[in-house]
């Protein structure tokens, strides 16, 4: 399955853009082509003028062809946002809607503070990552990618209760939850330890991920309901084991660039694979923490730790716990 922040996908060939110098021949075909329709001589002339690039008329069709470029691409990213895979902010949340999702308050925030503090929502990668998985929700939480679904969008399944409250009359009630903890949720999977039993491992977004006890009981009854977890299946849920790492390195600039902002930028990149890499699975390697820092400016990388890579199990999650990163000239 292709998993967002895991997987990389080609832009499809739809929002490809010509090449400006097949765009501005296409653009001279078509006027000594129209112009030839009624005179032959002067098409022959004009064909002869946009041949030399030092030509007004040979400018102007260089001008329109970067401005048609321009709105072919305004165009793609258009289009890109209609595809579930790159949609972002409310285009995503309309996407999502497809499938009856939504995105989740991950913290009300405080309206009457001054000033307000505004609500924090759910990140687009977390919200495409449900978007992916959601084919699973109509089915119990026996597959493993179910399983995933259901703890990502906990309790926003209804109870369903059927009545038969008098003869040739049948009540069937849907009943919401008043509340869901599924904002809570970072990452979950479900894996299959033993016959008949699995194992639901929980990745809290609070702190460094490992959940509160409060978090696990919410897991816990939402998978005791006999319309989620399979009869079959004795389900155990468990907090994500944390593998706390850091990195510590140093990294060479040129001359010229400012030191304070070659070591904003790479702190910035490295937190942001690190982020990325906490969940379950997730692994810490070397060469993408020199890649982060090379992206910043750096020319030459020394990384003290981590020395290896870490790589998580299905059940634990690398958290980073501090990142020190000297900047040298060379």
């Amino acid at each position: 399955m292709l998993i967002p922040g895991q997987n990389r996908l080609a832009a499809p060939a739809i929002v490809e853009t010509p090449p400006f110098e097949d765009l501005l021949e296409r653009f001279k075909l078509t006027v000594v082509d129209a112009i030839a329709a009624e005179d032959p001589a002067l098409a022959a002339e004009v064909e002869a003028a946009l041949a030399n690039e030092a030509e007004v008329a040979t400018k102007l069709l260089e001008a329109a062809t970067v401005i048609l470029q321009t709105q072919t691409r305004h165009y793609n990213e258009q289009i890109q946002q209609m595809l579930a895979w790159w949609a972002k902010d409310s285009n995503l949340d309309a996407k999502v809607a497809d499938l009856g999702l939504k995105r989740q308050t991950v913290d009300e925030g405080d309206p009457d503070a001054f000033p307000p503090v505004p609500p924090e929502m759910e990140d687009d990668e977390s919200l495409r990552l449900r978007y992916f998985l959601a084919p699973y929700s109509f089915s119990n939480a026996g597959p493993q990618l179910a399983y995933r679904y259901h703890a990502l969008t906990l309790g926003n399944r209804p109870e369903i209760t059927v009545d038969t409250p008098e003869e040739g009359v049948v009540v069937v009630t849907h009943r919401l939850p008043s509340g869901s903890a599924a904002s809570w949720v970072k990452d979950a999977l479900g894996k299959r330890t033993a016959p008949g039993a699995v194992t639901v491992a929980v990745l809290s977004r609070e702190g460094n991920g490992a959940p509160s006890a409060e978090l696990l009981a919410e897991v816990e009854n939402y998978f005791a309901r006999d319309d989620v977890a399979p009869v079959t299946d004795d389900v155990t849920v468990s907090g994500a084991e944390i593998l706390p790492w850091s990195c510590q390195a140093v990294m060479w600039i040129n001359r010229g660039p400012d030191i304070a902002v070659a070591h904003a930028n790479a702190v910035a990149n490295v937190q942001a694979y690190a982020d990325e890499q906490h969940r379950l699975g997730g692994h810490i390697e070397t060469t993408m923490l020199a890649a982060a820092m090379h992206n910043a400016g750096a020319v030459r990388v020394d990384i003290a730790t981590p020395a290896d890579a870490l790589v998580a199990d299905d059940f634990s999650a690398p958290y980073c716990t501090g990142i020190d990163i000297e900047v040298r000239r060379l």
